[in-house]
């Protein structure tokens, strides 16, 4: 049995393992130069790693944790002792009041009634994906700054989006996937807790060395996929790719965009369209020492206002210089965007000094990397379903469309929106496809 995988990031490549362990003969067309998909690391001249992507995983995380070892590769705990900071309506605390951790509790408390395979057959689902995560907390916090604040940690935090841009359903659907708020917010104990060696990027590159020599074509985006009785043939620049089957790793938003013969079921089509990516800025502030940690700082910090809304220390053990990450999202990432480069390197340091001092100000470099343009990723962290949505179209989510399987971690039911996610998104994918083989 001959399988194409569209895309070269982490669910492509678990996909194509899979795959090559279950006999088929696979190709990875990827349309990057390189593998790994939505991660990215970068050195700076003094060796220096800025993860510019995704970067961590958590205890709760198997599958991720089963592939670092599994290819020669150990982990990190991420630099989080210290105090961490509240910016809370315009002031700097040590935690956010209690408020919010009632607000938090209420949403976790939804979400256990969420099956995380089937958002839409909870028994409030209709209600739930009407109604945004924003007009939510409108009512339910006791007050407009928990609201903020919460709209900001989760919607923005954890789906890069603005809270009035998600359905209650689509959030309740993320903190479902993820265990709860507690593991999808933590650092030690939670999704943050550990980062690996030399970066996720090696991982996927040790990943996609393991696989059968020539199975991965880099620089080669699938523009089509045809698909018949006899087969699919997948197309790209440089020629056509037959084969029994297609796993297609990409998120939904770009997975729209390849054309599809015959054309796409209405509702897989449809999905496509209303599932955008979400949108972040990472930018990663160098510093001679992390020299919030003289003061007793963790460097962890969140906001309730301004264009920052989360920073960590993103130092590594191998380095002695400080890397402080700042993070903005939705609306505020959006407008950071329209700014010229010297104007937001200016607003977003002005941030950090409000957040951990005046040292901040003076960073040896500001690093910064936008996914939204990125021609082969579009956003991140990963695409939502928009209001509404999740009823009509997310039963089309993981349901093939004849020899097309999906996988990517928006597909995921476990982990939704992470590297654990992608990886089990591909293995899905893979065991569909074996499962029932079409030769």
């Amino acid at each position: 049995m001959r399988v194409v995988v569209v895309g070269g990031g982490f669910s492509g490549l678990a996909a194509a393992a899979a795959l090559c362990r279950g006999g088929a003969r696979v190709r990875v067309l990827e349309a990057r130069g390189r593998v790994g998909g939505r991660v990215l690391t970068r050195r700076l001249d003094d060796g220096t790693a800025l993860d510019l992507g995704a970067q961590w995983i958590g205890p709760a995380q198997e599958r991720m944790a089963a592939l670092v070892a599994g290819h020669g590769l150990t982990t990190f705990p991420s630099a989080a002792r210290g105090r961490p900071a509240v910016r809370w309506d315009g002031r700097l605390r040590e935690a956010p009041p209690e408020s919010v951790w009632r607000t938090v509790e209420l949403l976790d408390g939804f979400a256990a009634a969420v099956d995380p395979a089937a958002p839409w057959r909870a028994a409030r689902a209709d209600e739930w994906d009407r109604l945004t995560l924003g007009a939510w907390l409108t009512s339910a916090a006791p007050d407009p700054v928990t609201a903020r604040y919460v709209g900001r940690l989760l919607a923005g935090g954890l789906l890069a989006a603005d809270p009035d841009e998600v359905s209650l359903l689509q959030m309740l659907f993320y903190l479902r996937s993820g265990g709860g708020s507690g593991l999808l917010l933590g650092m030690a104990g939670g999704a943050q807790q550990d980062r690996i060696v030399g970066g996720p990027a090696a991982l996927a590159e040790r990943m996609a060395a393991a696989l059968p020599a020539g199975t991965v074509l880099s620089g080669a985006p699938v523009r089509a996929i045809h698909q018949d009785d006899l087969g699919v043939v997948a197309y790209t620049d440089e020629g056509a790719h037959r084969a029994d089957a297609v796993v297609v790793a990409v998120a939904p938003a770009l997975a729209g965009r390849i054309t599809y013969s015959p054309a796409l079921p209405a509702l897989r089509d449809g999905l496509t369209q209303r599932m955008p990516m979400g949108v972040a800025l990472k930018l990663h502030a160098v510093y001679p020492t992390p020299f919030w940690r003289a003061d007793g700082r963790s460097g962890v910090t969140t906001s309730a206002d301004g264009p920052v809304t989360e920073t960590v220390d993103n130092s590594t053990p191998d380095s002695s210089r400080g890397v402080l990450t700042a993070f903005s999202y939705g609306r505020q990432a959006r407008e950071l965007r329209r700014l010229s480069p010297g104007q937001r390197r200016a607003a977003v340091l002005a941030a950090l000094v409000e957040l951990v001092g005046p040292a901040a100000a003076a960073p040896d470099d500001l690093v910064e990397y936008d996914w939204s343009a990125d021609e082969w990723t579009r956003g991140c962290f990963c695409g939502a379903l928009t209001p509404g949505s999740w009823r009509d179209y997310g039963p089309a989510l993981r349901q093939p469309v004849g020899r097309v399987h999906w996988a990517g971690t928006e597909t995921a039911t476990r982990w939704a929106g992470y590297l654990e996610g992608a990886v089990l998104a591909g293995e899905r994918a893979a065991a569909e496809i074996l499962a029932h083989p079409t030769t």
